[in-house]
């Protein structure tokens, strides 16, 4: 029993220890295991790390980099927005003001503490405390970044990674922009205390409605300085800065008051805020003023600045300007280049910071706008957006600075589209000395004696009144302003050499379409030209052919880069020759003084020299006149915005009266001033017609020059073309083989007379490998052109034989011919008897004679009953006595007639003398005793 008991418990012992063993065997397998995958992890977990750091160092390198950047150029300015940009006339007077959204930084002690706590309560509850960065914050938005696949869904940003955001980088949630954020952040902690980025965190904020700081926003919205805001109204603008356009308080009141509660709660959270001044503070209702700041309001002058202004900044940038074009797509590449580049300088002087001085005369812009407003006061009709329909635009620059000093875009004050610069028009015949006259004169070819045929001609176009003089003068015909003339003589030198001077002189509006138009030559532009250019293409000429590139700046300053023009320089070139410009000069006298000038009655006051030019377009749709002194020049346009005709106005009209009265003014108290003859003019007789003029000494070798240099332009446009046609050609047959041999010899024969070397060899080279080119071919075809010559040899042949045969066919025919008209004329000589002629039988027996000379003619039998025929009546005749008195007597009726006729018209011319005798009688007496009969007065 014992024993049994006991090998039951031995047993039980060795099951209990085979069971020890099992589940100790098993615990190691499981740690074996799990040693194994935690191995496993591991390495698994650093090659993940060590791909995701591969991955993510460029972007570390980057954003240290940028972060680097940042604060190495880092300055407390940065920290501030751009005050409202300033116009300033030439006495410093404010003449425009751009509204960059008013802003007014404010240091921390004019903020108020209701609006530094407001923001430390919504937007960063640990900022006195961190070093720049919420680690808790940020954190938590760091798990937010790996449950939304690293997509930055929410913030983490302290107000001073804010300040950082705002003032340097980009409002995209981005990790790059984040990870700069945090390294930025302890740097600028650092540098610069709480105070100062709570400081910078105000004033760099965004509100809505322009209001960049929060000075400008307390303003707008409450009608007070930052410094004086309640808790509530700090709340509200604490809300506005987190998301303008949701919480804008004007446009979506009740989002806004939500939000402001929103952040009054957290202010009392935080414990600056009471219950009691919580419970208070959001019961209050949420009441905005809308206070509303000077808005910009731009002016003719300012407009203008801006517009010079952005243009200055382009020339600092060395962009490079172009007026003409070749084709197309030159001119298309360049407008959205330069469309690109002049709307950014312009929405960067707009966006604030600019001081911009001008050459604005505010006195002469008064005096121009008045008389431009009285010249047209008696046009009264207005458009339908209220703008005087009939409009006037002016401008005036001073010839001795160069500068505009005056410009005036329309009438009266509240319409504010400056046409002076913005709007382009056709300039009629104003454009003739600047495109035609002055051009032609410098080619030498031309000069004020020089006799054009004044002529209508097919295709051409018409003077005004249809009246033509024939051969006149060149002085004569632009005083006339005669159309024909002036579009001859730019045929004559070229329409590209003629725009080409517009284009030097900065002529904006021109196009490609322009190229080698002639009607460009009585002012017929595509798009029309500016009347600012105009009056700097006629300053051109008053100084002496100098045009200089000055608009109105003078100065540019900005507020955080100091003067920017301090090396701005104007740029001048000489356009036109002196002696050119002095003597178009004398002829523009004439408009105003010469008996036929189409500006005559418009000479200045005082004997003060002054040249112009009026302009009429057809139908009178645009009117000009563009004229100058030494001292000033203006150009005056008077049109309707959309052109429409203006019967009886003409450029003397209006545009004239116009400038006659502002030159006038401006010219008060100065003394005549002349302009002095250039040294290489002379004034002497034209041996070709008689006529006293002035001359250029150096006109003949440069009308020379002038011809050798179309000549050659002429043979460089013939050989191109040729050259370009036979490098194209293919031989098909053998007509094509002459064909290129005798092309070949007539472009080889001209080379030589071209002047320019490079371009004679390089067409040469083009010629001859062609040429190669072309006699393998012909070296292939030797046997055919062999055959055809062979045919052509015979065909030749045959054709002389036939010529030879009708050549001979026409010999007999005339000979025919001769005999038949020799028996004609003896027929014709019986046939036209009058009466009984004592040779009356030898006429009779001559063409007797004479008539088998048309023996075989078709018509002898009708001929032979013709001689019949008059040989019978000659028998009724009447004798020679008979037929003189027949005619005796026929002259005496026509005599009696005559007399008769006559006096019939005496009497009738007497009786309407006596009628006029009468109606005069009568109508005297009306005039000194009145209808009534009685004497009026005592004239």
């Amino acid at each position: 029993m014992k024993e049994t008991r006991k090998k039951a418990l031995i047993q039980v012992l060795l099951c209990i220890r085979n069971t020890a063993v099992g589940l100790l065997g098993i615990m190691g397998w499981l740690l074996h295991t799990l040693l194994a995958v935690l191995t496993v992890g591991l390495i698994s977990s650093a090659l993940v790390c060590i791909l995701i750091y591969a991955k993510v160092k460029p972007q570390l390198d980057e954003c240290r980099e940028l972060a680097y950047d940042k604060l190495a150029q880092m300055e407390r300015t940065d920290f501030s927005m751009l005050s409202d940009t300033v116009i300033y006339d030439k006495d410093g007077r404010q003449v425009g003001l751009i509204n960059a959204g008013h802003y007014q930084y404010v240091d921390i002690s004019h903020i108020s503490m209701n609006i530094q706590n407001a923001y430390i309560a919504q937007e960063d509850r640990r900022f006195k405390s961190h070093t720049g960065v919420d680690w808790i914050a940020t954190f938590r938005a760091g798990l937010a970044l790996l449950k939304h696949n690293g997509q930055v869904t929410q913030g983490g940003s302290t107000i001073t990674q804010q300040v950082i955001k705002n003032t340097y980088l980009t409002q995209e949630q981005t990790f790059t922009r984040k990870i700069v954020e945090i390294l930025l952040a302890p740097e600028i902690e650092k540098k610069y205390s709480k105070a100062d980025i709570m400081e910078f965190y105000c004033n760099t904020n965004f509100y809505g409605h322009q209001c960049y700081g929060v000075e400008a926003a307390s303003r707008y919205y409450f009608g007070k300085h930052a410094a004086d805001l309640r808790v509530d109204e700090a709340a509200v603008l604490v809300g506005i800065s987190n998301s303008p356009s949701a919480y804008d308080p004007v446009a979506h009141p009740k989002a806004s008051l939500e939000k402001r509660n929103d952040v009054l709660k957290s202010m009392h959270e935080t414990g600056v805020l009471s219950a009691e001044d919580y419970s208070a503070a959001i019961e209050r209702p949420l009441t905005i003023v809308k206070q509303e700041s000077e808005g910009t309001d731009e002016n003719y002058q300012s407009s203008y600045a801006i517009h010079c202004a952005a243009l200055e900044l382009m020339k600092l940038d060395s962009f490079d300007f172009q007026y003409t074009f070749e084709d197309k797509d030159s001119y298309t590449a360049y407008m959205d280049r330069y469309k690109t580049v002049y709307t950014e300088k312009s929405d960067l002087i707009r966006a604030g910071g600019f001081k911009i001085y001008t050459s604005l005369d505010s006195g002469l812009q008064e005096m121009l706008q008045a008389d431009i407003d009285q010249g047209l006061a008696s046009y009264t009709e207005l458009q339908e957006n209220g703008k005087y329909a009939l409009q006037g635009a002016g401008v005036i620059v001073d010839n001795q600075s160069n500068y505009v000093v005056a410009i005036v875009g329309g009438r009266g004050s509240e319409d504010q589209f400056n046409r002076a610069y913005l709007s382009a028009r056709q300039p009629g015949s104003t454009i003739k000395p600047l495109i035609d006259y002055g051009p032609a004169f410098d080619t030498g070819e031309y000069y004020p004696t020089r006799i054009v045929d004044d002529h209508k001609w097919e295709d051409g176009p018409s003077n005004s009144g249809e009246h033509y003089y024939g051969s006149v003068t060149v002085r004569e015909a632009l005083n006339r302003s005669l159309n024909t003339v002036a579009w001859q003589i730019l045929e004559d030198i070229g329409v590209n050499y003629g725009l080409n001077y517009l284009g030097e002189m900065e002529f904006q509006k021109l196009t490609y379409v322009d190229n080698g138009v002639p009607s460009l030559s009585i002012g017929g532009f595509t798009n029309g030209v500016r009347v600012v250019d105009m009056a700097k293409g006629y300053s051109t000429l008053a100084n002496n052919g100098i045009y200089n590139d000055r608009t109105c700046i003078t100065k540019i300053l900005h507020e955080h880069d100091g003067e920017i023009t301090r090396d701005m320089k104007a740029s001048t070139k000489q356009i036109y020759r002196d002696d050119s410009a002095f003597m178009l000069t004398d002829i523009l006298k004439g408009t105003l003084t010469a008996p036929y000038g189409t500006g005559r009655g418009l000479d200045l006051d005082g004997g003060m020299p002054a040249a112009g030019k009026t302009g009429t377009t057809n139908s009178s749709k645009d009117t000009w006149f563009c004229g100058y002194t030494r001292y000033y020049t203006t150009a005056v346009w008077v049109g309707y915005d959309i052109p429409r005709n203006m019967p009886g106005i003409y450029g003397a009209t209006y545009a004239g009266k116009i400038w006659k009265n502002i030159m006038n003014q401006i010219h008060t108290g100065l003394e005549p001033w002349d302009w002095e003859q250039p040294e290489s003019v002379e004034r002497r007789v034209d041996p070709k017609n008689g006529i006293e003029d002035y001359f250029s000494t150096t006109a003949e070798m440069r009308a020379q020059q002038s011809l050798h240099d179309k000549e050659q332009k002429k043979l460089t446009d013939s050989l191109n073309a040729d050259v370009e046609d036979f490098t194209s050609r293919e031989i098909n047959t053998v007509e094509d083989t002459y064909a290129v041999k005798s092309q070949y010899q007539s472009i080889t024969s001209r080379l030589p007379l071209l002047d320019d070397g490079d371009l004679r060899a390089r067409l040469l080279e083009q010629v001859e490998n062609r040429y190669d080119y072309f006699e393998g071919i012909i070296s292939q075809m030797s046997d055919t052109i062999a055959l055809y010559e062979k045919q052509k040899a015979a065909y030749a042949a045959k054709a002389q034989e036939k010529a030879m045969k009708d050549a001979e066919e026409q010999r007999r025919q005339a000979e025919k011919d001769t005999r038949k008209n020799e028996f004609l004329q003896a027929l014709q000589a019986v046939e036209e008897l009058e009466y009984q002629q004592p040779n009356a039988q030898t006429l009779v027996q001559d063409a007797i004679t004479k008539l088998p000379l048309v023996a075989g003619d078709p018509e002898q039998q009708a001929l032979a009953d013709r001689l019949q025929s008059a040989i019978s009546r000659i028998t009724t005749l009447p004798t020679e006595e008979e037929w003189v008195a027949a005619q005796a007597a026929k002259q005496a009726a026509e005599e009696q007639a005559q007399r008769e006729a006559l006096q019939q018209a005496q009497m009738q011319q007497n009786q309407l003398k006596s009628t006029l005798d009468r109606e005069k009688f009568k109508w005297n007496n009306m005039e000194y005793y009145g209808p009534g009969g009685r004497p009026e007065n005592d004239k």
